[in-house]
């Protein structure tokens, strides 16, 4: 995720020299918040997941960026994926930043976040992934959150 979100930034970049060199406006800063399975994969959270090509994430800022972003994933073989605007995420899910650069942020929701997304939203589809978090002792801010969303955690169990 890192090498994609370094060659979209140059890429943007780019534009920006040219489109400064001939007077244009220069595109704004975009910001992606990576959620669900790859936000999982990039924290490298040990889980048992499964191959996914859809990269889940909200995107704040110029369509022209996210146009670029989305070809970059397609030469991967992955796709950005278009409802990832409608996944629900608790109010106050916190994220670390993976990549900052000139023209793109790229910042990922964290575990417990997207854990408890995961629970409360499709319960059923993430069953394995959320007893297996729970068999390892899960994290006391996850039970928290579980608690607050009135998670019922013995269905994982």
């Amino acid at each position: 995720m890192m090498r994609l979100a370094r060659k979209l930034d140059a890429e943007v970049a780019s534009i920006a020299k040219e489109a400064t060199a001939e007077g244009l406006s220069v595109p704004r800063h975009t910001r992606f918040t990576i959620l669900g399975q790859m936000a999982l994969l990039v924290s490298e959270a040990q889980l048992p997941l499964l191959a996914t090509i859809d990269v889940d994430a909200q995107v704040r800022g110029e369509y022209a960026t996210l146009q670029i972003w989305k070809r970059l994933l397609e030469k991967e073989g992955l796709e950005h994926d278009p409802l990832a605007d409608e996944i629900w995420m608790p109010t106050e899910t916190q994220t670390e930043v993976l990549f900052r650069g000139a023209h793109v942020e790229f910042v990922v929701a964290t575990v417990d976040y997207v854990l408890v997304s995961k629970a409360l939203k499709a319960p059923d589809k993430n069953k394995a992934l959320l007893a297996e978090y729970i068999r390892r002792g899960g994290s006391d801010r996850f039970f928290s959150l579980a608690e607050k969303y009135q998670i019922d955690l013995a269905r994982f169990i």
